[in-house]
């Protein structure tokens, strides 16, 4: 017990300015450097970030710009291709179509339509064609025509879209096209379709052959949430290190 009082009313430093005695203990200092350090590492991490975000954002902008150029052409990193305009020939698999449920559109609900496209023997991309709407019953499909013979696709690539709605899993039932699928699982597809698919998808330009309504999702990175949590974090430092200091101050008694 000793030790620990001995620990308890040891003091780091003694420091006077004035009628102020800045005088702090050793558990004290030890609690508040920690908190500190753990709280500016988090405000700085949130403040990369957001750093981070308006940079890409800036570069999506940027690189929609762009003019079209075939898939050979791109960088490695999907991140890099995100969003980057492609051209290319090739042709629908017309046999194969997925539709990607629980979409809403313009306030109506339906699907999105993919289907894959042949460029070549080895290259085959799932290509987003757009938005149709749910018919009449679940059980009523929508008809989903397809172009034949090659055709020049151009578009946007993206990463597969994210499971933010996950009423169940996909139903691997083949026994009529297209197929109903709660997510987009290039695996999963790759097992269906009996072929593998490019890691990306494609998103159809309007008024090509094969589309449908337009509705590309679009991309906030929301910097500003990450700047706000930066601030938070900073402030909470800012404070704690005000509060350690007064607790730590005493007014001395003028003799």
């Amino acid at each position: 017990m000793s030790i620990i009082k001995s620990i308890r009313h040891y003091r780091l430093v003694s420091l006077r300015l004035a009628s102020y005695h800045f005088n702090p203990g050793v558990v004290s200092t030890l609690v508040t450097v920690a908190l500190l350090y753990t709280m500016m590492l988090l405000g700085f991490w949130q403040a990369d970030r957001a750093e981070f975000k308006d940079t890409l954002q800036q570069k999506i902008v940027e690189r929609k710009k762009l003019s079209p150029v075939n898939l050979d052409g791109l960088p490695i990193a999907s991140e890099e291709r995100r969003y980057h305009p492609v051209k290319f020939i090739g042709e629908f698999d017309s046999q194969h179509s997925f539709l990607l449920d629980n979409i809403t559109f313009d306030r109506r609900v339906g699907y999105h339509v993919f289907t894959p496209v042949k460029i070549s023997d080895s290259k085959t991309i799932l290509v987003n064609r757009g938005f149709v709407s749910q018919g009449k019953s679940r059980a009523q499909l929508p008809i989903i025509e397809t172009p034949h013979g090659k055709i020049e696709v151009q578009g946007l690539l993206d990463l597969t879209p994210s499971r933010t709605l996950l009423l169940a899993e996909n139903v691997q039932e083949t026994s009529r096209w297209p197929v109903v699928l709660q997510y987009i699982d290039l695996p999963e597809i790759n097992q269906l379709l009996g072929y593998e698919l490019y890691d990306m998808v494609l998103w159809l330009n309007p008024d090509e052959a094969g589309s449908f309504e337009y509705d590309l999702p679009v991309l906030n990175l929301n910097a500003a949430k990450n700047s706000g949590y930066a601030f938070q974090w900073f402030a909470m430092s800012a404070a704690l290190l005000i509060i350690y200091l007064v607790v730590n101050t005493k007014r001395t008694v003028q003799k």
